[in-house]
């Protein structure tokens, strides 16, 4: 079954081009997975949501807009919350490539908060369903930085990275 809609995806990505020339997009990015960290030496596995709200405005096939990244823990209290910057490309033939600076990247776990920025480069392509509607799959690499910690009150400085390579399903409504 996944096989066929993959195939049925790439076909609708050669019948019909995403035509974002000059649109607005809101789109969403989302995938769930399992993700292995090292915090400090502390290694542990974690079944995650990870979702990437945008809003761009792409002329002449170049984008810029804001993203709201938000990744949260099925079986414990941690989550990550960013909110970026998007500049990119988006091509005549449906494919695309984002670079997202956060500036303010928030990670909790286990009663501590975690303050720190990231950037994130994306891949992916956009295949329309309807003349507003595109699905396709993206490609992000996320490195975030955590520099700042506070525990019951108490900041302290840290040196924690988190990097992910995550395939993502990629919805998009145009708004000309």
């Amino acid at each position: 079954m996944k096989n066929i809609l993959f195939f049925a995806v790439i076909l609708l990505s050669a019948a019909a081009n995403a035509d974002l020339f000059k649109s607005t997009l809101v789109q969403l990015n989302t995938i769930y997975l399992t993700r292995d960290y090292n915090n400090n030496g502390a290694t542990y596995q974690d079944k995650i949501t990870d979702t990437d709200f945008r809003l761009i405005r792409v002329e002449k096939n170049w984008a810029y807009g804001v993203n709201y990244s938000l990744s949260a823990n099925d079986s414990s209290d941690a989550n990550r919350t960013s909110l970026g910057v998007v500049v990119g490309y988006y091509s005549e033939k449906d494919f695309y490539l984002n670079y997202i600076y956060y500036p303010s990247s928030k990670y909790t776990f286990a009663g501590t908060e975690y303050k720190g920025s990231g950037y994130e480069f994306d891949l992916g392509f956009l295949s329309k369903v309807t003349s507003s509607f595109y699905v396709g799959l993206a490609f992000a690499i996320k490195n975030f930085t955590y520099t700042e910690a506070t525990t019951a009150g108490v900041d302290s400085s840290i040196n924690s990275t988190q990097k992910e390579v995550i395939p993502m399903f990629s919805f998009a409504v145009n708004f000309m």
